[in-house]
């Protein structure tokens, strides 16, 4: 029905995959389809397919999204978005993008520096299960950004090189952030694609890009905007409506489907919490998964397996929080006592096995919770 529909509408201009992902065709002398032709490039629901996710900065499950929280160096902020910087600290907030003059998106993400002057760096690197199709390709990455003041910024595509193992990215990105003006020096086997260009940022959304080729024998590609020069304490960059496209051309805003979005950036990070509440312990019982006590006192209890919504990029690491305590615990909400011995008896990429020693007021029919986040980032 959906082939028909599209044949009826657009028949001139594109074929439709198993997937809903349209094919469209650039015309040009290249033989398609039904006798035209053309250049097949994938899409989503009639947009260029975005390569980026997260890149309208929906998703912030680590923390509160609109809160300004302290992001750890080499550490994911917005999902998928990982930062760095050259002296402490950095802080990630997401802002409400409808009350924006300029966007499309409904949220963008603020990356703040506090405590001393430093430059940053917000980067993306992108599964090499994703990319390795981009190789020989020309592609362009492209984002709207403003900032506190007038401000350089620095925006590239890099490759991790034919010399790295594919989707092992350096745990220090950058190795030497360098002096005003001079480009970070990157980690191992990592290297900027042609070369990095320089916008200039101002109070005011403004959309800019980069366009390159990428070398046919990449491993991984990741994008990256980072400071020209050291930003002071409480400067800003905000970055919205993000992307990476097969092409040269800049493209209009166009995102996927918010359940579409977040089932992808759950094959890196899942949680028992809400989307946008922060994993803590002692923060309640609404975010637990349970089982009720089928023996008593201090006996193994074994919850039902976690099915992970999407397959995980790797055997994620598992993070257990006590509902009703500060420690990472089982809780017997029953009972009121903590459990002991809470561990991942089984994990893989699809689902989560977790074993507690109940506590020794526990009785049969107690209840039983405990709050989990599982890991799994490049």
């Amino acid at each position: 029905m959906a082939d028909q529909k599209l044949t009826q509408i657009q028949e001139t201009t594109a074929i439709v995959d198993a997937d809903l992902f349209y094919v469209v065709q650039n015309l040009s002398t290249t033989p398609v389809s039904r006798g035209k032709t053309g250049t097949l490039v994938r899409s989503w629901m009639g947009h260029p397919y975005n390569y980026l996710i997260n890149g309208g900065f929906d998703f912030a499950q680590r923390q509160t999204p609109g809160t300004l929280t302290t992001i750890a160096n080499e550490a994911y902020s917005a999902d998928r978005w990982r930062i760095g910087r050259g002296a402490a600290d950095l802080q990630y907030q997401r802002g409400d993008g409808t009350a924006e003059t300029g966007l499309t998106s409904r949220y963008f993400g603020t990356f703040k520096k506090i405590t001393n002057t430093g430059k940053l760096m917000v980067l993306q690197i992108i599964e090499g299960a994703n990319c390795v199709a981009l190789r020989g390709k020309t592609v362009i990455f492209q984002c709207q950004m403003k900032a506190s003041g007038s401000k350089t910024m620095r925006m590239a595509v890099i490759e991790l090189q034919n010399a790295g193992t594919i989707d092992t990215i350096p745990a220090t990105f950058v190795t030497s952030w360098n002096s005003n003006t001079v480009d970070p020096s990157l980690g191992s086997n990592l290297a900027i694609i042609t070369a990095a260009q320089s916008k200039s940022v101002t109070t005011s959304w403004q959309q800019f890009s980069v366009s390159v080729t990428v070398p046919s024998n990449s491993k991984n590609i990741i994008v990256a905007i980072w400071s020209d020069s050291g930003f002071a304490a409480n400067d800003t960059v905000s970055v919205a409506e993000a992307g990476l496209y097969i092409g040269n051309a800049a493209l209009p805003w166009g995102p996927r489907l918010y359940s579409q979005e977040f089932l992808m950036c759950q094959r890196y990070y899942w949680k028992s919490f809400e989307v946008d509440i922060a994993p803590a312990q002692n923060i309640g019982t609404s975010y637990s998964t349970r089982i009720t006590a089928v023996a008593a006192g201090a006996v193994t209890h074994r919850f039902p397996p976690i099915f992970f919504p999407s397959v995980m990029f790797k055997v994620p690491t598992i993070t257990f929080y006590n509902p009703s305590a500060a420690n990472a615990q089982a809780r017997d909400v029953t009972a009121g006592a903590d459990c002991s011995a809470t561990t991942a008896a089984i994990t893989t990429t699809v689902l989560l096995d977790i074993n507690c020693t109940g506590a020794a007021g526990t009785a049969v029919n107690n209840s039983i919770l405990v709050s989990v986040s599982a890991e799994a980032e490049l």
